[in-house]
Parts: structure tokens; C-alpha cells; sequence
């Protein structure tokens, strides 16, 4: 897991909004920036994540942010970015949409399109996901950019408190946790965004596609420890055939077998890297995600990651790194 903390006390007042952009563009992605009294400006700032997914918490002084063109072509790491707002006020554009937030509020932008924003006073989560990880294509997911989620009722009430709890300073969760934490901070994204993409106006069927889609994949990874799942399980509750279950999971390029069965060897091989887990046996960890043949286990795992499970423990037995103090050295 990654961890860092950065704050803007430990340098000379003249570095302050410069090193705190800096760590801004690293984090999550490029912009121009400016401050009204940058001789003045205090930010803070916890990281959290994977190689994957990064969640960051931070309280800063107001300011104004603009992505570009230009900055789009120089660098997209093809994110979406979903702003929770606590405390203090914001304001965002992109492309025809444009609102104020307030605290409670939450809003999604797309780094592959300019945007323009302003931040006042106060403190804000950052959860920055790639697109892959969400089962939409990026035109449905349009209308949705810069456009106001409400963060205080509802699933989007869910995952602002999951956000916030991954990244709460002093928390007690261990590595493992926050990780798994931000795992069901991007499904509840999926299913809010579902929500909210139903509620817009009349959707073409491949927008229902992609909704029932996105339930699909949530069930299987709220289930993955449960020894029947299967496609025809999956099929069952949401109470469509197998052969449309096929169907569905096809636009993503994917069997029903299949995403089980990766979503499972992650499962497993999050474990075989998590310290706190090292006690138990590689046959015990892949029956807890529903392998019960070890050497078929062995077989998938090494297709899949390169090395064997016990190679993978080995490997990554140093994998929780220790909080970086100063991000910006």
C-alpha cells in the first residue's frame, strides 16, 4: 500500500503553493494553478491507495485550478476524479456543465477534457480511479461530469463515509483494510453512478446494459467467498437468463467464469502480499476465495501474475511500504 502526508509547515513560506502544486499534479493529474496570497496559502495533505486507485484528504486555502488543452495532450493518465466536499464551498466547469458545491456535496471530472475550478477555504477527499475500472463508456458517462452528486443521501451518502473513513487520521485499520476499503469505494462509485445515469432522462439499451452490467460485476464482488457462486448464481439474482448473462458480460469482453475467476485470484493474490495474512497457508487463503484444488489454483495464479503463489509471497513480503513524510522531496 501506498501511504504518504504532506504539509506545507514544513517549508520556507516562499515554497509553500508551489511545492503543494507540485505534489497536486503528481497525485492526481495536471493544471494550472493560481492564489490570491500565496505568501499566505497553508495546505495539508494524506495519501492513500494502490498502484491502482488513490484516495488523498486535504485542507487548503482557497484557490483556482484550470486543465487545458494542452495540458490534456502533454499528459492524460485517463482518470475519472470524484471530489467529496466537507467543509468550505467549490465551484467546477467541463464542457457545457458547470456547478457549485457546497459542503456534503461530491462531484466527478474527466481528465481526458479541460476543466476549470475553484476551491474555497476548507477541506475535501480526492478518490482518483481509471476509467477501466468503471464498466461505462465515456460518452454515456458525459452528462455526469462537473454535475453536482449528492454526497449526503442514498449511496452517495455510503461511499462519502467510506472515503472518509479510509483516509480518517489515526485510523487503526491496517493496510489490508484501507485497500479493501477503496475497493468498495470504487463499486459503490459504480452503483452511484448507475443510479444516477437511470435518472437523467429515457436511456438508450445499451445505457441499461451497462447499468445491469455494473450490478453484475458488484454482486459477483460482494460474493466471491461464497463457494456457489457461479454464472448460473449470478444469472439467478438478477433474474435473467445465462445465455443473457453471457450477453452482457461479452461488451466487456469477458465470460461470466472468467471475471469471477480473476476477480478471485486478486482476491487471493492481495492476501499472499498482505503481512498480517502471512501466518496462513496458500491452500487456506485460496480455499477462503473458492479454489479447491491448490494445483489448478497454482496453475491460474502463475498464468496470471508470472510467478507462483508462494514465489508472489516471497516477493511481496515487504510490500506495505512505511508513510512517506515529505512527498514533495
Amino acid at each position: 500500500m501506498i501511504e504518504a502526508s504532506f504539509t506545507t509547515a514544513d517549508l520556507p513560506a516562499r515554497e509553500r503553493f508551489e511545492g503543494w502544486h507540485e505534489l497536486a499534479c503528481r497525485v492526481l493529474i495536471p493544471t494550472h494553478v493560481r492564489c490570491d496570497d500565496e505568501a499566505d496559502f497553508e495546505a495539508s495533505v494524506l495519501l492513500r491507495g494502490s498502484d491502482t486507485v488513490q484516495l488523498s484528504s486535504g485542507k487548503v486555502r482557497s484557490f483556482h485550478a484550470e486543465r487545458t488543452q494542452k495540458l490534456v495532450r502533454q499528459s492524460d493518465p485517463e482518470r475519472y476524479v470524484l471530489d467529496a466536499v466537507r467543509t468550505g464551498s467549490a465551484g467546477i466547469s467541463q464542457g457545457d456543465q458547470e456547478t457549485t458545491l457546497k459542503a456534503g456535496d461530491l462531484v466527478l471530472t474527466d481528465s481526458s477534457l479541460p476543466f476549470r475550478a475553484r476551491h474555497r477555504t476548507g477541506t475535501h477527499e480526492t478518490l482518483a480511479v481509471p476509467k477501466a475500472l468503471l464498466p461505462f463508456p465515456a460518452a454515456e458517462m458525459a452528462p455526469l461530469m462537473a454535475r453536482g452528486l449528492p454526497g449526503d443521501t442514498g449511496i452517495g451518502a455510503v461511499l462519502s463515509h467510506c472515503l472518509h473513513e479510509a483516509v480518517r487520521p489515526g485510523t487503526r485499520y491496517r493496510a489490508a483494510d484501507i485497500l479493501r476499503l477503496l475497493d468498495i469505494a470504487t463499486e459503490l462509485l459504480t452503483t452511484l453512478l448507475a443510479h444516477e445515469l437511470h435518472t437523467l432522462h429515457a436511456l438508450p439499451p445499451e445505457s441499461h446494459q451497462q447499468a445491469l452490467l455494473a450490478r453484475i460485476q458488484s454482486f459477483i464482488h460482494h460474493h466471491l467467498a461464497d463457494p456457489a457462486l457461479c454464472p448460473q448464481a449470478v444469472a439467478d439474482a438478477h433474474h435473467i437468463s445465462l445465455r443473457r448473462l453471457q450477453q452482457v458480460l461479452a461488451t466487456a469482453g469477458m465470460t461470466p467464469a472468467t471475471l469471477i475467476r480473476r476477480k478471485r485470484l486478486e482476491r487471493c493474490r492481495r492476501a499472499l502480499a498482505d503481512p498480517a495474512q502471512s501466518a496462513r497457508t496458500i491452500q487456506t487463503i485460496a480455499a477462503r476465495w473458492g479454489f479447491t484444488n491448490h494445483a489448478h489454483f497454482t496453475r491460474l495464479f502463475r498464468t496470471a501474475y508470472g510467478m507462483s503463489p508462494s514465489e508472489y509471497r516471497a516477493a511481496h513480503s515487504t510490500l506495505v511500504r512505511e508513510p512517506a513524510r515529505a512527498l514533495h522531496e
